[in-house]
């Protein structure tokens, strides 16, 4: 029985050191049809069962991350009515004050929302400052894949910028 509580103390503490990455993650795959709640709690589910079979290879963060983006992406593809565009409302994060920032924050999301699920997983990980390695280990993708496709995200985001 201690051996239990130990378990759920310890996927407690993570979940709560890391929940703002699994709440960016889901923000960013949150549409009117995945709802952010259903996305961070399925998210949470996953994380849980695969907790036995995380054995340290990596860094947790990395392993949080692609759990997280993996869940996500795994929604998206089993439901094929999945809008890309995404409502901005309450679940997103108030960033600033400042209302011209938020604005700014509206419409980066509003371009990423309209990204390829693999897109967007590599542009949140590039903002969230990670670097092409780690980006590298959560996606399962190769270094220079990783450099090559965020060049492309980024040209594919500029000439989204004016819309």
């Amino acid at each position: 029985m201690e051996l239990k509580n130990d378990k759920e103390r310890l996927f407690l503490e993570m979940i709560d050191s890391y929940k703002s990455v699994i709440a960016k993650v889901c923000c960013v795959y949150a549409s009117p049809t995945a709802e952010f709640d259903d996305l961070y709690q399925e998210t949470i589910i996953n994380l849980w069962t695969g907790f036995d079979k995380f054995r340290g290879e990596a860094k947790i963060s990395t392993w949080i991350y692609r759990a997280a983006i993996n869940t996500c992406i795994t929604w998206v593809r089993r439901n094929k009515k999945h809008s890309s565009n995404v409502a901005l409302d309450s679940e997103l994060p108030v960033i600033a004050e400042d209302s011209n920032k938020l604005a700014d924050y509206k419409h980066l999301h509003a371009i990423i929302s309209q990204l390829l699920p693999l897109e967007k997983a590599i542009v949140t990980l590039w903002l969230d400052e990670k670097s092409y390695d780690e980006i590298a280990d959560i996606t399962g993708l190769t270094k220079n894949n990783v450099a090559v496709k965020l060049h492309r995200i980024k040209d594919k985001m500029s000439k989204m910028k004016d819309l």
